[in-house]
């Protein structure tokens, strides 16, 4: 018996490796799907280590490795482990030791965007000039977009070509693109922690015993004035001041939009909402991009309205 669960557990070890590693080579092979499936590599590189333990992933992110290396380029096997090894790790360990939702996203969207900045380092070669790396890596978003756009617009018979400012958009998209960065590493932080614990909540005997609570978000309440702060910097329209405005905006309002989330996801408990119903506001949420910014907007207000006690029923009074 325990030679078949070490072989089960060697199985599933190598299982996550080559899953990993198709994940992350997908990224450079398919344009735009790839990008998408290769911000999965560290899915099941966590599960092996809620599973199996440290050792498991260890031997996991070893195998991948190794792989790597011997598949792709000699600085691959560097880039995985900064860009996709860490959160892994991290991810691993915040949920077992059910760590807070906002701190736990947080920590693993710093730790992507730091190996994110790390591989575009690494990639350019640029060791003593890290921004000029960023800022190349910028330019050449910007440029296949305009490429993109314009393709799109040749293949239209009987139209009109589309009316998009390049000029602007590309300056608008390099001042605010420190923000982009990390907003969707926020974003990508929060939907593998609201993926995996919505497994465990599933499969907890299977994936270490671990028991999550509700996903709760509550941000400090000196953030609104951080808030307030970086749009007052961006309605200035000074040069240096606008882009700090706006890169704040856009974090904020990510971050205030996980918590407008937190808040309809109690409220459609308490309340116990048809799961359809839910079903429905997901799909809104996901074609109607105003529905984001009410959502966001009912995060920042929970500062003064505090939804969830307002929501919960009233004890009666003594008399």
């Amino acid at each position: 018996m325990s030679q078949t669960r070490w072989v089960g557990q060697a199985a599933e070890v190598i299982l996550a490796a080559l899953l990993a590693v198709g994940l992350f080579a997908s990224g450079g092979l398919l344009p735009i799907l790839g990008v998408a499936l290769s911000l999965l590599c560290p899915l099941p590189l966590v599960l092996v280590r809620l599973r199996h333990g440290p050792l498991a992933l260890a031997l996991a992110l070893t195998f991948t490795a190794l792989a790597l290396a011997g598949s792709l380029s000699a600085w691959q096997p560097l880039a995985f482990v900064l860009e996709f090894g860490l959160p892994a790790i991290l991810l691993a360990e915040g949920l077992r030791r059910r760590s807070r939702p906002e701190l736990l996203v947080m920590g693993v969207a710093a730790v992507l965007t730091l190996g994110g900045v790390a591989v575009l380092v690494l990639s350019a070669g640029e060791w003593t000039r890290p921004l000029s790396a960023v800022g190349q890596h910028v330019e050449m978003l910007v440029t296949d977009m305009e490429a993109l756009t314009a393709r799109i617009a040749a293949t239209g018979e009987g139209t009109a070509p589309l009316a998009v400012p390049i000029p602007k958009l590309r300056a608008f998209l390099l001042m605010a693109f420190p923000g982009l960065f990390v907003a969707g590493s926020v974003l990508t932080a929060a939907g593998y922690v609201l993926f995996l614990r919505g497994l465990i909540r599933r499969w907890p005997a299977q994936l270490g015993g671990v028991a999550p609570g509700s996903f709760k978000w509550e941000l400090p309440e000196v953030l609104v004035w951080v808030f307030i702060g970086s749009g007052v910097l961006y309605l200035t329209g000074l040069p240096w001041l606008r882009p700090v405005g706006l890169n704040g905006l856009i974090l904020l309002l990510v971050l205030y939009f996980l918590q407008g989330l937190s808040i309809a996801a109690f409220l459609y408990q308490r309340f116990k909402l048809p799961r359809f119903l839910v079903t429905l506001s997901v799909l809104l949420l996901v074609f109607q991009p105003f529905l984001a910014l009410v959502v966001a907007g009912l995060g920042l207000f929970d500062v003064w309205f505090a939804f969830r006690r307002l929501s919960l029923p009233k004890t009666p009074r003594r008399t």
